[in-house]
Parts: C-alpha cells; structure tokens; sequence
C-alpha cells in the first residue's frame, strides 16, 4: 500500500457524443450537428497540443451508435472518427457504453433494452462500438443517466459490469438526491449498487459535471486541492478518481471565456486551460476509468429504488410531461400493441417458452426468411423511436423538426408492426393464449361531490381527494369555476385572467363501480391557444417554434393522496416497470439537502400504474391506453409545513417550483450557474396551450403498504384494454 502522501488523484474527461439533438436539427452548421464538429475537433486539437507539452491526458467517449456513430459522423466528420479510433488503438482513450439508440431505456421493454444495449456493442448496420474501434470497455454512461432497478440483472446479462451516471450538486444529476451525503472517499471510487427488491448488484462509478466546478470558484485546481486535503485525513489512505463528464458538444470544453480572461478562470476556458491548471499539481494523475476500475476495490455499497433520469428534478420531468411526449408515447404504444399480438402468435403457434418473449433472437428465428427481415426492420424503427431525442431533453417544447422526424417514424413503427402481424396470423385469426382474470374487490366506495368541482372518494378507514382542474398562467393559479355537476358528471372553465378573453374548458365523468369497488375517471381538458410571449428569440429559432412562457403549471386532475400527514410517516412509492419488475422508494431523502418539500417528484415511469402508501393504506392509480397515455404519466409533489406533509399525485399534468439542492453543495454557485443558465430547466406547461387532453384513470384503495398482485392485475388489465376485467 501506498504512504498516505503518495496517494494520487486520478482526473479523467469524459465526452458524451449524440449528434442527433432534440434543441437543434439535421444540418452541418450551428443549427444542427455544426457546433458538435467544430467543438470535438478543437477538444482532439487541444488534446494534441496538451501531448507535445508533455501532458498525456487518457479520456474515455461514448457514443450513441444508429444516428452519430453510424451516420451522421462518417459522413460529415469521418477525420473525428478516424483521430478518435487512432486514440483509443494506441491506449491513449478508451470507449464507454451507451445504447445503440440513445435510447429512453428506462421505458424499455426487456426485449428493447437487450437488443439496443447489444447492438451498441456489435450492431446489424455495423455501427457498434466493436464494429468501429479496436475496443469496447465493460462501462456503460446510460443516455440521460436513465437507470431502473431491473436493468442491473440486464446488463450483467450483456456483458456490462460497471454503471456510470452523475452524482452531483447541481440540477443535472443521477443518484446525488436519493442517498445521504457520500463522504469523499466514497463519491470518488466506486461502489456497489445493490437492488434491494431482487438482490441484484452492479459496480456503479459515479461522475460529476461542469456544475462541480462551478461550486469551487469555477476552478478545477482549487476543487482537487479540497479533495486533496480531505483525502489526506481519511483514515484510511486511499486513491480518487475524478470522473469529469460533459456533452461533447458543450461548450464548456471549447472555452466561455476568451483568452484574456482565461488567466482568472483556466476551467472555463476550454479543456487545454483546464488540464494545464491541474497538470501541475504533484498528486494528480490522469488514467482511463477501466484501468482504475481494475486496480480498486468498491468504496461502499448503497441502495436506491427511484428510476433515474438527469431531467428538471432529477426525473423524467423534461422527457415524460410535455404534451408531445404523450402523443408520441400513445403512437409507441400502439406499435408496441401489434408487435405483442405478433409475437405472442409465433410464441403459442411454434410452442416456444413462454420466456422467448424477451428474446428477439430466440422467437424471430422461427419465422420464414422475409418475416425475420420485417421484424428486425420493425424493431430498428421503434428503438429509433424509443431515441431520448424524440421526447426531450428541449424544454418547454420541442425543435419542430425533431418532432416531425419523431412522428413520421413511429407511424413507420405502427404500419410495420401491423404488417408482421398480419402475416404472422393470416386472415381472420385470433391471438392465442389464456388471459390471467385477477379477481380483485376493494373495501366500499363512497364518493362526494363538491360545488367546487372536486370530489371525495372514502372507505371507512382513508379519504383521498381528486380536485377540480387548475393551471398556474402569469405567475397565479387560477381555479375552476361555473361548475356544473351531477352525480357523475362535471364541468368548467378556468379563465386565465383579466388580459386574456379565452379559458380553459373541461368535462370529467366519475363512477365507481359496484362489482370491484374502484374509481373510474374520464377526463377531457381544452387548453386555450395564448399569444406568445417571453420565449427566448435564439432558443425559439433553433427550436422551430415560439410559445407563451406564462404557462408554469397544469393539474387537470390532480389528486391529494395524502394530507398534513407527520413527517415521520413515511410514504412509499410504488411502481411496475416495462419488464413487470415492482420496486419501491420512500418520500424521505427530501432532508438530505435541506430540501423543505419536493416541488415534482417524477422517478417512476408507469406502464400502468403507480401507487402511494403509509404503511396502512394506500391508493393505487392507473392510466389507460385507450386515450392519451404516458411513461410517466403522474409526477407528484411532496408538500411539507410546520412538520406534517401532504402528497399530491398529477396524472398528465405537469408541476413546476424549486429544483432541488443536494448533500454534495459546497457553495451552491453551481446549482445557481445551472438555474441561470441551464436550458432544460423550463417548466414543459407552455406545451399544452391550444391542445385537448383526454384521459382515463382508475382509482383503487387498498389496505397495506404493497399494492396487492391481485389489484396489480386488475391496474394492467385496465390499462391494456380500457376496461375492467
């Protein structure tokens, strides 16, 4: 072992590379993939230059594989391409994982997650990370940091041994909220990340941002020296690695400021500067993750149950609660729908294992040649679809183009999905199979209306709350009003103030039925077109389109699950992934940042449904695909005052507040550069204006803290079919 002074601090860079943008389009010039060409070439130049200094920095890439790596970068840039494969053959650089289609891989099914991790690695098209470098590395920087529970048994499967996202201080983070405070011994090595529903364990190194700098003066320099001293107290003496990680096309690596100034702050001139300010120091190295990763044990184990993703308040806020994410997901889904019925007829016909149904590989090798081909064109378009692109991470809307792209190719994913369906079964057949009859019946209904339009749904030991619609529009929230009602039946307007003449118009029909004793909601809401107003002129000409940024938040049926309820009552979420897989995480990590309540909580996406407990009782929610339907369909909110909390559930809505601060803050100068600065962090509410939203849920309570498996079923069988089995 090394004396405690000979300890070294390993600094590594990490470029993350899409050139398939959802803020800009398709073009070689600053509109579209231009920028990412001209800052990956001045990174390679200052690479160089760094070289014959005598300064050998090893860096590592990942690359999204079917847009960039496979097209769009040898084909405009093939000289980046060929500098970067010279890197990573003569060791200098080494190739981090991240899916073929830059893929919402938590909205995956096992099926999709497989093939689009696989091909990043060797792709049909020859644009896997093994198709175009000399080497891959067993490391895996997921796009958009976006990690469920599940996916630990999934990578190992694939070869994947070490998972890499954000654990930062700023609002572009991977786990930095869902755990206490990691000392710096931990939050610098690796760690042992353990699935607490399944037992499933996987090497997770976590990574920082520009932000991180940022919380140390906007220098690198000063932030190693702090972690050099902290190192030096550690009991035990023990080497760090620094894991700086950045879109390739930021240009925090080309440099904001200009050489005059790049005395005061090297870090943010550029990466020639910032690795000149750091080379000097004795006790800094720099070295490939994978050697690191080689040469040292796990610094700990933690658990955490929340499906990751780096969007406003660390979730799926910026992919899931636009509008547009919506109607594309409902598209998805009906895909989806074809190619089950599909492959469930090829599954029963040929006698296959029932578990062939996550393995494209095993159940489409027994159809004839042409069919084989069709499915694996089918497959390809609806991963394209599945892109992170196509839904975010642009807020408050999405580049009109982009979205244009997005749309045309999941009708290409539908019409394909039902051709192979149809030659799978012929004229006039019937997908085999049994259909599992959950036989689920709640306690007793009683169901109140309210003038104010909302209602009251109780059993004899819980009440819950659905409200009538409401929208946050130039700084206030206006209300629902001229509320007409009847026992099942409710409408409204909500006007939207005095300057503006058009309103919000919205009907919901409630019934509970009798034989299940469940809730059933159908929910039609009319946003109003408003004129545009306090967009940002350069964003609105890369995205294509204007808005009116007076629109901060939509409830078109928001539900109080819980209310002024004691903080030490811990509510749990729980949640069902696109593999079947139930996980839950508890609504206390709000504490490990000083937080006073969550104002969006969305870190779990929804197949069908979500639900919420205290450990007696809990409510269970569930969308159907018969109508609008999401990944994520319902963020939350966590309220806290004078120590009791309230929890409200927002299915197809969106909250927007106080992104959240972190256990790693130093100073908070990062988190506050990212709220001025940071593109994603808009509200997506200005989405909905001139849209109509139709939606249906159904409401079930239960007694207990897991949803029972019987009520689960029901929640899916609903959620598939728009009925009540």
């Amino acid at each position: 072992m090394k004396p405690r002074d000979e300890r070294t601090i390993y600094f590594c860079p990490r470029f993350h590379v899409n050139f398939y943008h959802s803020y800009r389009g398709d073009t070689a010039d600053e509109q579209g993939f231009g920028k990412d060409i001209r800052i990956i070439r001045k990174i390679l130049d200052d690479l160089e230059k760094l070289e014959t200094e005598g300064i050998s920095v090893h860096c590592a890439w990942d690359f999204d594989n079917v847009f960039s790596l496979g097209h769009i970068i040898p084909r405009h840039a093939p000289d980046i391409l060929n500098r970067i494969k010279d890197r990573v053959a003569t060791g200098r650089d080494e190739i981090h994982l991240m899916s073929w289609n830059n893929g919402l891989l938590s909205a995956h099914t096992p099926e999709e997650f497989k093939l689009a991790v696989e091909w990043a690695l060797k792709a049909p098209d020859g644009s896997g990370n093994i198709d175009v470098f000399s080497a891959c590395t067993s490391i895996v920087r997921p796009q958009e940091c976006m990690v469920t529970p599940s996916h630990l048994k999934l990578y190992k499967q694939l070869g994947i041994e070490t998972l890499s996202v954000y654990y930062s201080a700023i609002p572009f983070n991977g786990f930095g909220s869902f755990v206490p405070k990691l000392g710096i011994a931990e939050r610098y090595n690796p760690l042992l990340l353990v699935d607490g529903e399944r037992g499933e364990s996987m090497r997770l190194l976590p990574a920082i941002n520009q932000g991180d700098l940022a919380e140390y003066g906007l220098s690198a320099r000063r932030m190693l020296k702090r972690i050099r001293r902290k190192q030096l107290s550690l009991a035990k003496p023990t080497d760090l690695i620094v894991l700086l990680d950045m879109d390739a096309d930021d240009t925090f690596w080309e440099g904001f400021l200009l050489p005059p100034l790049s005395v005061a702050a090297p870090s943010f001139a550029g990466l020639y500067h910032l690795v000149k300010s750091i080379a000097g120091l004795g006790y800094v190295s720099f070295i490939k993750p994978s050697e690191y990763l080689a040469n040292h044990e796990n610094a700990g184990t933690i658990t955490f149950a929340q499906d990751l993703a780096d969007g406003a308040f660390d979730g799926f806020a910026s992919w899931a609660e636009k509008y547009e994410n919506h109607v594309l997901w409902t598209m998805v889904t009906q895909g989806r729908t074809y190619w089950d019925a599909a492959k469930s007829w090829v599954i029963a016909s040929n006698h296959l294992d029932p578990s062939s149904q996550d393995d494209f590989h095993q159940w489409s090798a027994v159809l004839p040649q042409a069919l084989q081909k069709l499915a694996m064109q089918t497959m390809r378009t609806r991963l394209q679809v599945l892109s992170t692109t196509h839904f975010g991470l642009s807020a408050p809307v999405m580049n009109v183009h982009r979205l244009q792209a997005a749309t045309l190719l999941a009708e290409d994913a539908i019409t394909q999905a039902r051709i192979l369906l149809e030659h799978v079964m012929g004229a006039g057949a019937s997908v085999p199979g049994d259909i599992e009859i959950p036989h689920w019946k709640s306690n007793p209904l009683h169901l109140e209306p309210s003038v104010d339009g909302a209602l009251t749904l109780q059993t004899h030991y819980v009440r819950h709350v659905i409200k009538a619609p409401w929208v946050m529009y130039d700084k206030l929230v206006h209300r629902s009003t001229s509320i007409a009602f009847n026992a099942s039946i409710a409408q409204g307007t909500i006007s939207l103030g005095a300057g503006e003449s058009a309103s919000v118009h919205w009907r919901r029909t409630a019934r509970i039925d009798e034989r299940l004793q469940v809730l059933c909601l159908d929910c039609l809401v009319e946003y109003p077109s408003t004129k545009e107003h306090g967009y940002d002129n350069v964003k609105a000409q890369r995205l294509g389109r204007t808005w009116d940024e007076r629109w901060k938040q939509v409830a078109p049926c928001e539900i109080i699950a819980f209310e002024t309820i004691p903080l030490t009552t811990t509510i749990t979420v729980w949640k069902e992934d696109f593999g079947g897989a139930v996980s839950s995480y508890p609504l206390d990590y709000y504490a490990y940042g000083g937080n006073k309540g969550l104002c969006s909580i969305n870190n779990h996406v929804t197949p069908s449904w979500i639900a919420l407990s205290d450990g007696s009782s809990g409510l269970l929610i569930a969308q159907s695909h018969k109508h609008l339907h999401g990944f994520a369909f319902c963020p939350l909110r966590q309220t806290i005052t004078d120590g009791k909390q309230t929890i409200t559930a927002n299915p197809f809505g969106t909250y927007w507040g106080e992104q959240y601060t972190y256990p790693a803050r130093t100073t908070g100068w990062g988190r506050t550069a990212a709220l001025l600065t940071a593109e994603h962090l808009h509200s997506s509410a200005p989405s909905y204006a001139g849209e109509q939203v139709h939606f249906s849920l159904l409401l079930a309570t239960y007694q207990g803290s897991r949803p029972p498996k019987e009520l689960c079923l029901t929640a899916r069988v609903f959620s598939e079919t728009g009925e009540l089995p």
